[in-house]
């Protein structure tokens, strides 16, 4: 099978003032076409940094991300957008909805 995600030496760092968080070191990861997977780890730990990276959202400082078998880093904002819509998804544990949206006319949103 065909890695759906794949990660090599990942290294993804953010200036904050006159330091650097190192919020990535060298993470590796394969999630195969049809693999259910799940990130879990104690906040700060990189999780909602990892997601960004697969999600099309941020890049990489350095290392390989790539989705459905296309280096992210290489692709055009057209690109990322057509991979995002067919191809990335995510289910959120929380789902932070807009209340303004439950108006009359429109389906009734309800988080449980």
């Amino acid at each position: 099978m065909a890695a759906i995600v794949e990660m090599k030496d990942v290294v993804k760092d953010y200036p904050l003032g006159n330091t650097v968080v190192h919020a990535l070191r060298d993470v590796d990861l394969n999630i195969e076409a049809g693999e259910f997977a799940t990130i879990a780890g104690p906040s700060g730990s990189g999780k909602t940094t990892i997601l960004n990276l697969i999600g099309c959202i941020d890049v990489a400082t350095s290392g390989l991300v790539r989705i459905a078998g296309s280096e992210t880093v290489k692709m055009n904002d057209k690109q990322l957008t057509d991979l995002r819509l067919h191809t990335i998804g995510f289910i959120f544990q929380s789902f932070n909805l807009i209340g303004v949206l439950n108006s009359p006319g429109r389906p009734r949103v309800i988080a449980v």
